[in-house]
């Protein structure tokens, strides 16, 4: 039996405040087996599993834990979802959906029925034991539990946990055209929806993203359902008004703004014409407050975007706007300084951030995806299910920004040539030092001759041997420092 609504919410609420053990990020595969798949499974020329294990083998790491369910609605002899493999890795996927067909409630000809909560919560809390995990859910997006006809309904339930649910962190939907004919039944499109359960899956899901493989297998951006609080909008420099010297791009992640400057020629205040690119797909902004700061190396600086106000945005379209950064002209280096001069005629990299934030922000299903929607899963409300909560009326949006100073070579060549001559002065002194000369010094007034090196001292000896004074070279003349009591010395010529 179905357990009720209220109890499959807290049950959802309950596991996700288990402890979460350490451990490796396991993926969950479920594949719908209902009645209503009956034409993915029934056509010869479905490509509705091999689509199943191409998307494991793009997204699951080597190392990751990952379960293969059949889901449709658990009854007296149907078990679902049912677990058909446990592996790490994605190999044992393809190999265990091989022999899976349709399921049926009992021993007669019924077919089952689709209950979506019921297959999310008991992954969950079964193969999961509450631990973080993405969910992959292949559908034809038919809720039906107990045969109910209002398949509508049972869908808006569906989408309100994915909306709401706070254990669901992040939700995306990729819709894909896949015309399939059955015996009984004919379908136009596939859902698939990724769900992560808990922060480090949804980190995990945006870094399967990040790396491209899945984008290879369903080639369509996916529709973000949740968050909606994040990440809504970037922006694409365009050029700098205010100083012909400086140049702005867009880095290779296409998001970060990227600041070339000579070192002499950085302002204060840096004037970009931009635009402000919508990344909420499938939504459009439909009005929103925009307002941004600079975050440098802890130090907040003032950023001014005008127009302020977006309207009508649609997703992936461009609003032009003016864009005034205040830079920190403290942290950047002098030319003169330690930093500058270890680059060595190079750059020198200034790391930041732009903080965009959308106020009283309206979001709307975008036309074009609600028609596409229609197309494909005719009588589905799913533009509906996809307008977004009144909750999400404020998001924000992290830019990096890379100012990238170019130090001109001459204070090094500079530096170098002050180095190299106080080397050379030095060596200089050294073997001038190192030289001796001779000189004549006239000892209790007998001449002799005596050989000096720069800054060296000797004693002077009678023909005794007593000492009866001494001398000393500089870097002029020698002269005498001391004489013994009844003696004399004095140095001759030049």
């Amino acid at each position: 039996m179905t357990p009720p609504r209220c109890q499959v919410a807290a049950i959802v609420v309950l596991a996700a405040a288990l402890p979460v053990p350490a451990a490796a990020m396991q993926h969950a595969f479920l594949v719908q087996n209902s009645g209503w798949m009956e034409p993915f499974y029934a056509d010869p020329a479905s490509p509705f599993k091999a689509l199943v294990a191409a998307v494991a083998q793009a997204a699951v790491e080597p190392q990751d834990t990952v379960y293969t369910l059949a889901f449709s609605q658990s009854s007296a002899a149907n078990e679902s979802p049912r677990l058909l493999s446990k592996a790490q890795g994605a190999g044992e996927v393809a190999r265990h959906l091989g022999a899976l067909q349709v399921a049926r409630k009992g021993a007669g000809p019924a077919l089952a029925d689709t209950d979506f909560q019921e297959a999310i919560t008991k992954t969950i809390t079964g193969p999961f034991g509450a631990a973080p995990g993405v969910l992959w859910i292949f559908t034809n997006n038919r809720n039906s539990p107990g045969n109910d006809p209002r398949t509508a309904e049972r869908n808006r339930d569906f989408y309100r946990l994915l909306h709401l649910e706070p254990s669901i962190t992040r939700t995306l939907a990729f819709p894909l055209s896949m015309p399939v004919q059955g015996r009984l039944y004919s379908a136009r499109g596939l859902m698939v929806y990724a769900l992560a359960y808990g922060q480090s899956a949804s980190q995990a899901l945006e870094n399967t993203l990040a790396k491209g493989a899945l984008s290879r297998v369903l080639t369509q951006a996916p529709a973000r359902l949740k968050p909606l609080d994040q990440e809504a909008v970037r922006i694409v420099p365009e050029a700098v008004a205010n100083a012909r010297q400086l140049r702005a791009s867009l880095g290779s992640d296409q998001r970060t703004i990227v600041l070339d400057a000579q070192s002499g020629d950085l302002r204060p205040e840096v004037v970009l014409q931009a635009s402000l690119q919508n990344l909420f797909y499938p939504y459009a902004i439909r009005e929103a407050e925009v307002h941004a700061r600079l975050d440098a190396a802890g130090q907040q600086l003032p950023v001014q975007v005008t127009p302020a106000r977006v309207q009508a945005l649609q997703p992936g379209a461009r609003q032009p706007v003016e864009v005034r950064l205040a830079l920190p002209m403290a942290q950047v280096p002098s030319a003169w300084s330690a930093q500058a001069l270890a680059a060595m005629g190079k750059q020198v990299l200034l790391p930041m951030t732009v903080e965009i934030g959308l106020a009283g922000q309206r979001l709307g299903v975008s036309p074009a995806f609600a028609e596409q929607m229609a197309a494909l899963f005719p009588g589905d409300p799913l533009p509906e299910a996809f307008t977004p909560p009144e909750s999400a009326r404020v998001s924000r949006a992290r830019v990096p920004l890379l100012l990238r100073v170019q130090y001109p070579l001459a204070p090094v060549v500079a530096l170098l040539g002050g180095v190299l001559a106080l080397v050379a002065g030095g060596a200089g002194a050294a073997v001038a030092a190192s030289r001796s000369r001779r000189y004549e010094l006239a000892v209790d007034g007998l001449q002799r001759a005596v050989v000096l090196k720069r800054f060296s001292r000797l004693s002077v000896r009678d023909p005794e041997g007593q000492v009866v004074g001494e001398v000393r070279r500089g870097w002029g003349r020698p002269r005498v420092v001391s004489t013994a009591q009844g003696h004399t010395l004095a140095f001759t010529g030049r």
